[in-house]
């Protein structure tokens, strides 16, 4: 029995003497984390009166800043993302009241990408508070019918009054009619067919309620014959057009100042001879592999400036034999002061002594190679 009481009188001194030990520890880490914290406290002051040189700048500045943060207007930016202007709102309170009071970066809502991330909803609930934020500012506007019907988007057309900019890719011209009363104010007018198998067979689309509208481009539109006010246009893009949907178009643009052209091979035929862009000064072919020269043959454009084209656009078939002559008939026969011409993808060595020689009266002839 003794032994026993020994014992524990012999394990409670010991344990005493641990926690002894452990409180005297306890206070030297104590009286460190007091000297520690006593060190701290003018660091923080220090940092609290410190402020980030980003934050310092005037909201003006800031508003800039995020403006060259986007893709350059008319080109718009994601929904969502690290290239959205939500992303600029995330970073901290300022930055979100600067960029929602700042209307310019709401303004180009794109509606063409898959809506997995957004969904649809969530999409068309962005795009609407968007055009709130975009205030009286013009708009620049993506939509596809490949996604979802035009007619998705009635709640979103419906506030576009102010749309300047639209980019329309089509599987479909059924609801192209809800452009026609909806866009009053737009300039510009992009239109691509991403597929041909859902359209009837020659298809007429009639868009004339466009007042203001000056500049379009039509891509892959190879069937469909297209009503659009072309005497008013200023700019006009046909790519991959046919002669026979091309010419009527282009004798009905009287005021042509930019003409870009794509077509593929094709040779035009007698009643395309006749085609005069009275006020054209810059002209951009485009040629899609070998196309005989009778458009250049056809055409009149006296106030004529620039002109570019790729080299084997003057080629004798799929030869390496320039034939300029045609080109040299079209300046001549236009009596245009052409200020530059522009060779691209040029195939023929020396070519360029061959344009020098036949046209020193060009300013600048360029042939990159």
């Amino acid at each position: 029995m003794l032994d026993f009481l020994q014992a524990d009188r012999a394990l409670l001194a010991d344990t005493d003497a641990q926690i002894l030990d452990l409180e005297t520890q306890i206070a030297a880490l104590e009286h460190s984390v007091s000297l520690l914290r006593a060190a701290r406290q003018p660091v923080q002051e220090r940092l609290d009166s410190y402020k980030y040189p980003v934050l310092t700048l005037p909201n003006e500045i800031i508003a800039e800043i995020f403006l060259h943060f986007l893709p350059t207007y008319p080109e718009p930016p994601p929904l969502v993302g690290i290239y959205s202007p939500t992303c600029l709102a995330q970073v901290c309170h300022k930055w979100r009241e600067i960029a929602h009071r700042t209307p310019p970066l709401w303004r180009a809502i794109d509606l063409t990408r898959p809506f997995e991330k957004p969904g649809v909803e969530e999409a068309m609930s962005l795009c609407l508070l968007w055009t709130e934020r975009s205030g009286a500012c013009p708009l620049s506007l993506r939509l596809s019918d490949s996604l979802e019907p035009l007619s998705t988007y009635t709640d979103v057309i419906y506030r576009c009054a102010r749309c300047e900019h639209l980019a329309l890719e089509l599987d479909t011209t059924q609801d192209l009619d809800v452009i026609q009363d909806s866009f009053p104010s737009l300039k510009t007018l992009d239109m691509y067919i991403s597929g041909l198998s859902s359209f009837p067979a020659n298809p007429v689309v009639t868009l004339q309620n466009l007042p203001l509208l000056r500049t379009v481009v039509l891509d892959d539109w190879q069937d469909l014959h297209v009503g659009l006010p072309w005497s008013q246009l200023t700019s006009l893009t046909l790519l991959s057009l046919r002669s026979e949907i091309c010419v009527p178009i282009l004798q009905q643009a009287s005021h042509l100042l930019h003409c870009e052209l794509e077509f593929g091979n094709h040779s035009m035929t007698a009643h395309d001879l006749d085609l005069e862009l009275p006020r054209l000064e810059t002209l951009t072919f485009r040629p899609r592999g070998w196309t005989d020269q009778n458009f250049v043959r056809c055409l009149m454009a006296p106030r004529l400036l620039r002109l570019q084209l790729p080299e084997h656009f003057l080629l004798l078939g799929n030869s390496e034999s320039l034939v300029i002559e045609p080109l040299v008939s079209f300046v001549s026969k236009s009596g245009c002061q052409l200020q530059e011409l522009n060779i691209t993808n040029p195939c023929v060595p020396d070519s360029e002594n061959v344009y020098r020689g036949a046209f020193p009266l060009i300013p600048a002839i360029l042939v990159a190679r």
